[in-house]
């Protein structure tokens, strides 16, 4: 009918899994499939989808529904997925999600065994008595801050956590020669391993804004530095008197 393939967005349904019915067990494996499907068939089609759906049977624990978006985003953009509608303020990462619970998340969203649910819901139950912010990762928020300078501040970048931003630089100055070294250095490595974890399809792209904004902080933080230290690098010349 004359459309340009390109300008054609395919929107699966992307339906609630262990609900205790048998029958929504597959909803995730059917939309990666059909994802798959669609780019090989269907070339230069767009895929998308409504992310949040596939965990509404644990609305009230976000941690473990961040986990399952991350899980199911990390096997539908390996088939193709090019967008989806989600939270974009999502904190946890692929890589983040403890050896334990991502098997039993992969589990029921690759619904690789009749009772992954009850095993989730077992695990969602335990993460809810263990703490009560279930917003959070089931793990000490502050660990990191133990961590050498060079690892605080990639882990800020790739977190996109600005709060110790103004410490952390402070004590970078005092280690490097130039305020353009720390840029090119510590924060030039979290950024870099930004890009490895989204090219990786491990992070997504509201977690790469957040990571963009925290380094925009940080290079104004550095601004007043590396203009002083320009201003310091200025010497005169001298003068020449050319006479004819």
């Amino acid at each position: 009918a004359g459309f340009n393939p390109n300008d054609i967005i395919f929107d699966p349904n992307v339906l609630a899994i262990a609900t205790g019915m048998e029958e929504h067990n597959n909803y995730a494996v059917d939309f990666i499939k059909a994802t798959g499907w669609i780019k090989q068939n269907l070339s230069g089609a767009h895929v998308s989808g409504g992310v949040s759906n596939l965990s509404f049977s644990f609305r009230g624990n976000n941690y473990i529904r961040e986990a399952m978006h991350a899980v199911f985003l990390y096997h539908a953009i390996k088939q193709g997925m090019d967008m989806g509608i989600m939270n974009p303020a999502t904190s946890v990462l692929y890589t983040d999600i403890p050896t334990d619970v991502l098997e039993k998340i992969e589990d029921v969203v690759l619904n690789r065994r009749p009772d992954a649910a009850e095993r989730l819901i077992e695990l969602s139950e335990q993460l809810k008595s263990s703490s009560t912010d279930t917003a959070t990762q089931p793990a000490k928020q502050d660990v990191w801050r133990k961590g050498t300078l060079q690892e605080r501040l990639q882990y800020a970048l790739v977190k996109g956590i600005g709060d110790y931003l103004e410490e952390d630089i402070a004590e970078a100055l005092s280690k490097y020669d130039k305020a353009v070294d720390i840029i090119e250095g510590p924060l030039m490595t979290g950024m870099n391993r930004v890009g490895e974890l989204f090219g990786e399809g491990k992070m997504f792209l509201p977690q790469v804004v957040k990571t963009a904004r925290t380094m925009k902080k940080a290079v104004a933080i550095l601004q007043p530095v590396i203009e002083s230290e320009k201003q310091e690098g200025v010497s005169s010349a001298g003068r020449i008197l050319l006479a004819t």
